[in-house]
Parts: structure tokens; sequence; C-alpha cells
């Protein structure tokens, strides 16, 4: 009896011991999860004790154990495989081994669904950076990649159900019309295809789909370019998906993916390696036709696959990942195309930064009616060579599709601009409806001390005199 009592104990502390002691000749494999892991900390930090070493200590095994991957992925299978669930809080299991975002939960239900002002607001921001483009003699095009479940909802598990058939990107794309954007309905397109061209591990389309937003775009911006969908491809069958690899980092499952390189001109301008460039969040390229041609995209990780479509078009483009957006480039950089790419479920983040580009200039010469309460506030800062100015006005005097403008007034001039409908201090604690930000070149305006004044309409023309003035 003892000895099976020592063997049991014995057995127990080899067990336990294992992620620990297994360190000595675990090699630890790439890791894929969706979360920075723990580095590995130093005793001495600069010539000093690191007081928090043992804390680090801690941290560092909890996320490097041996085998660590291995339980990870068993955990995964088992939830997938027998209950249909999955082990982590960013994704869902769907049916026939499909993989979705659960981030893109609430568009799929209607679920926080934009009010009225607040799609306005998503429209008036593109308007603006369409004017700015389109001034600049340049083009300008918008394009909503949807939700994959907004595409293909039939693989959705069936207790996430609709609770609104409203949702922002139906909503929005109806806007887009009223307000004459150049815009691509990808929805519409992708709906209209049989065959799937989303992955079904991965949250993107893949390269076929990317083919086709790209000829989708430079229609809509009256670019000559190459269609290739109409070109042949060749295919490999050892794509794995993003989703697929966080939740099953050593059990991944490998899918078709089409190869259009062979068709593709164009390098790199920016000097880092190749294998991960299309991550970055900025990239250069060229395709050294010297026609002159220069392209802005402003993008997200669907991007990823649309930029290698789209740089064999243009002598130089721009990639950016990076909000606010600076479209402002579009003069420095001597750019004739603008294309903003933004994933259906991140629709919000126009109301949240507003583009860098100075602020339109406007007529009014209409009556107003002074009104001022402490709800209506502005500041000013310095923004590189602007002026920034940001606030909120009191919802009653907005309408659901006013615009918010400032005058500004000094001893011998008046200026009036027209702001984009986003409060930047509210991105962090939920969205804003009635907020502004402007911004104002330092050398755009005469010298001079000037007053500045909030203008907006509801029935009537309101003016908010503010306390802050700004000296050019």
């Amino acid at each position: 009896m003892k000895i099976y009592r020592i063997s049991f104990i014995a057995m127990f502390i080899l067990i336990i011991g294992i992620p620990l002691f297994g360190l000595l000749w675990y090699k630890e494999p790439e890791v894929t999860e969706n979360k920075v892991l723990s580095k590995k900390p130093a005793f001495m930090n600069e010539d000093k004790i690191n007081v928090n070493f043992f804390q680090d200590l801690n941290e560092y095994y909890s996320d490097h154990f041996a085998y660590r991957q291995e339980l990870v992925t068993a955990n995964a299978v088992i939830k997938d495989n027998i209950f249909g669930e999955s082990s982590e809080d960013l994704a869902i299991v769907g049916k026939d081994g499909w993989l979705y975002l659960k981030v893109s939960l609430d568009d799929y239900q209607g679920i926080n669904v934009a009010s009225e002002r607040g799609l306005n607001n998503m429209a008036k921001t593109l308007s603006l950076m369409q004017e700015y483009a389109n001034n600049l003699g340049g083009s300008f095009v918008f394009i909503c990649a949807p939700n994959k479940n907004t595409l293909y909802p039939e693989y959705m598990p069936y207790y996430y159900k609709a609770v609104n058939e409203d949702n922002n990107l139906d909503l929005l794309t109806t806007k887009l019309s009223s307000y004459g954007i150049n815009y691509v309905d990808a929805k519409a397109i992708f709906e209209a295809e049989d065959e799937i061209l989303y992955h079904k591990g991965d949250s993107h389309w893949n390269n076929k789909g990317a083919a086709m937003m790209q000829d989708a775009i430079f229609d809509v911006a009256g670019v000559e370019h190459t269609d290739f969908t109409s070109l042949k491809y060749t295919t490999y069958d050892t794509f794995q998906g993003d989703i697929d690899k966080i939740l099953f980092p050593l059990n991944r499952h490998n899918e078709l993916e089409y190869d259009y390189s062979k068709h593709l001109y164009y390098k790199y301008l920016t000097p880092i390696s190749e294998t991960s460039i299309v991550e970055e969040s900025i990239v250069e390229t060229t395709n050294m036709s010297g026609d002159g041609d220069k392209l802005l995209c402003f993008r997200d990780s669907f991007g990823n696959t649309l930029l290698p479509f789209m740089a064999h078009e243009f002598d130089y483009s721009y990639f950016s990942k990076n909000v606010p957006y600076r479209i402002d480039y579009m003069y420095e950089k001597g750019i004739n195309v603008c294309v903003v790419e933004l994933v259906e479920r991140n629709l919000d983040q126009l109301v949240k930064f507003a583009p860098v580009m100075p602020a339109p200039l406007r007529v009014f010469n209409e009556p107003t009616t002074e009104y001022n309460n402490d709800k209506t506030n502005i500041k000013v800062s310095v923004y590189e060579n602007y002026y920034k100015l940001t606030g909120e006005v009191d919802s009653s005097v907005v309408s659901d599709d006013s615009p918010i403008l400032i005058r500004l007034t000094s001893d011998t001039n008046v200026f009036v601009v027209e702001a984009f409908p986003v409060d930047e201090d509210y991105r962090d604690n939920g969205l804003c409806d009635y907020g502004f930000t402007a911004y104002i070149s330092q050398g755009a305006l005469p010298s001079g001390e000037y007053v500045l004044e909030i203008i907006t309409e509801n029935s009537v023309y309101y003016n908010m005199l503010c306390d802050t003035k700004i000296d050019f």
C-alpha cells in the first residue's frame, strides 16, 4: 500500500513539474494568440535591480511554460468538436468549420445602431474628405468591407438572432447616395456572386475577392487599370486564417488561396522585410511606370490583400493604417487618387477621428439667434502646423443633418469654416453626435486676434460666442 502511495505522489509531482522543468528541452512554437506575451525579465535593468523581477518572472512563466500551446490547442479542439463553442472570447465557432469575430456580433444582430444624426455625421465626414480631394483635382472613393457574417450568415450559430433588421452598413449606404459620395457597394457585389470569396477560418476576403474589389474601386475612381478577375491564377492549399491560428495554434486548418503574383509588377519603398510588409502601418510602393499617378489609400487589415493589386497601378502609392486620416497628404505629396477602405465593424471610426485637412471655407450671411449655455464648449490646441478646434454643442440647437460652422472674426476680417462632426474627446467613452473638430492652418488667415463663434441650425440659425480667441 505504501509503494502505491509513494508512486502516486511521485507521479503527481512529475506531472505538475513538467510545465516548469520541460522548459529545459521544450522548443516553443510560433505564437499566434491574439495577445502580447510577456518577455523574459532581467534581474538587472540599466545597472539597477529590477524590484519587480519575481512578478515579471511569474508573468513570463504563465505565458511560456512548456507545452502551453499544446494545451491551448487541446482546449480549443475539445470545445469546438464536443460543445461547438469557441475557447477564445474574440471568436465565434460557426457551422462546418466557419469561424467569425465576435466583435462583429452587434452589426449581425442590429445592436447599437447609430442614430440618424450619427449616420449623417459618418456621411458628412466622407463628404468633406471627397470635397477636399476634388478641389485638388483628385478623385475619391470609399469602400466598406462587409463583415463575414453579413455576407455568409448561414454558417452562424442558430442561437444568435437578429434583434433589429437595421444595421449601420445598410443605413449608411443609403446616406452615401444622398450625399453624392463615390463609393463601392461591396456588399451588393459579393452577394451577387455564387462563389464564396471569404475564408472559413479567416475574417477577410480571399485574393480573388480582393481582385474583384480592386476592379470595382478603380471603376468608380475612373482609373485605367488591370482587371485581374479576367486573368489566370494559380492556387495553393496552405493558407491559414487569422482566427484559426488564434484558436488552434498547433492544429491549424489549411485553406485554398489564389495567387496572381505572376501578373503583379511593383516594388516596396518601405525598408522592411517584405514577408510581413502588408501588416505594417505605413507602406510605400512604386510600379516605376513614371506616369506620375499617385495613390493615397487609408485602409485596415482588409487592405492587406488589396495592396498588391492597387500598388500595381500607380507610379507611387502610400498605404496607411493610421488614424486620423492624413488626407492633407494629397496636397503635400501631389496625390491624385484617394481611397478609404474601412471594415463594417469599425464604421464608427468615421466619427471618432477627424481627418487632418484644412477646414473648408463657407459663405454664410444668414441672421442668427444668440444662444449660450454651459453645454457649448470649444478647446483650441496646436497640431503640427494647424490650430485644432474641438468641442461639443447642445443637442437642442442642431437637427439630424445640420452642419456645424465656426465663424472667426477679427477687427477687419470674417471667415467661416465647416467642422467635421467629430468630438475626439468622446471616442473612449462612447459616441457623441454633437461634437465637432476643425483644423485651421496657422498661416491660412491674415494676422490678428480672432473671436470664435459656433454656428448651428435647427429650424433657425444659432450663434454661440466662445470665450477662446486665436492669434494668427
